[in-house]
């Protein structure tokens, strides 16, 4: 189940450069995530029980799905894509994974009960120096590369501010009821864009079978799967999934798309996944990998 969930996410980055040959940015975003909330609705009707009675909380607290549905979902989904346009799949997966830096790094102005001590303070100074290394090596060639590394780097601190949200606001409620919300809120607020880009898509088969993808397999099954991972095994084993994207999407990148593998790929990887292990801590101990991004979850690293 690790290597599965690791697999489908590190493969979203791949699957949302495929589709953006036919489709334009908004368009995956709303596609994907309309798709992934009927599903996920369908899933909980089926499971019943406390994921089901769950429903009638998100319907008494409609202010709080749409927070969370913005800035788990919604920013960080339309960011990534939009970014894509610019920079490469891998690459996109490895600015991607700094999102526990961000949540180190605000948790303590957010809720004063958090605190950075020296050891998670050292990870966010290396974890962002192989962001800095990663932007000022590999993207600065052109203003577009720049401009779509910023929006990872703007995607995983919407990431991080999502799952702080959601462990404030959403304890007790089911992880996949939070995911829910998240993308049936994100197909409404991304409705309007993409009704706005209409015109600009013309995809062929394969384009389509990519949107489907993200939307069946990289969100809902990914999810269903993740959630069952962390009941077999445990949040601390589950959470490993955060070390594994990066460099799955770097490798699908590199063998599928025949995108470049540099060294400062390589050396800001590293850092990263150094710093994330510093900073995180026990806070990956309860949470999810970026791409989870989409739950918070009731319990959220995030």
């Amino acid at each position: 189940m690790l290597g599965a969930v690791s697999a489908i996410w590190g493969a979203s980055y791949l699957l949302i450069k495929i589709a953006l040959d036919g489709f334009a940015p908004s368009m995956i975003v709303f596609a994907r995530v309309l798709l992934a909330a009927l599903l996920l609705y369908l899933v909980i009707r089926i499971r019943g029980g406390g994921d089901r009675a769950a429903l009638g909380w998100l319907r008494r607290h409609p202010g709080r799905a749409l927070v969370q549905g913005a800035l788990a979902v919604s920013v960080p989904f339309m960011l990534i894509t939009f970014g894509e346009t610019q920079i490469s799949s891998g690459l996109t997966g490895v600015l991607i994974s700094p999102g526990p830096l961000f949540i180190a790094a605000l948790a303590p102005l957010i809720d004063p009960s958090e605190k950075v001590d020296r050891r998670a303070g050292t990870g966010v100074v290396i974890g962002f120096a192989g962001v800095m290394l990663l932007i000022g090596v590999d993207t600065l060639h052109s203003a577009g590369e720049f401009l779509g590394a910023l929006a990872m780097v703007g995607a995983a601190l919407a990431y991080g501010l999502g799952a702080m949200y959601a462990r404030l606001k959403f304890r007790g409620v089911p992880p996949l009821v939070v995911s829910l919300a998240a993308c049936g809120v994100a197909s409404v607020l991304t409705l309007p864009p993409a009704l706005a880009t209409l015109g600009e898509n013309s995809p062929d088969l394969g384009e389509v079978a990519a949107v489907v993808s993200l939307g069946a397999i990289g969100t809902a099954a990914a999810f269903w799967l993740y959630f069952g991972l962390i009941a077999e095994a445990g949040a601390g084993r589950a959470a490993l999934c955060g070390y594994l994207i990066p460099p799955l999407a770097l490798a699908y990148g590199a063998i599928l798309l025949d995108e470049k593998i540099t060294a400062a790929a390589i050396a800001g990887l590293v850092l990263i996944l150094i710093g994330v292990a510093l900073a995180g801590g026990e806070r990956e101990v309860e949470g999810t990998p970026s791409e989870l991004g989409a739950t918070g979850a009731a319990a959220r690293r995030s």
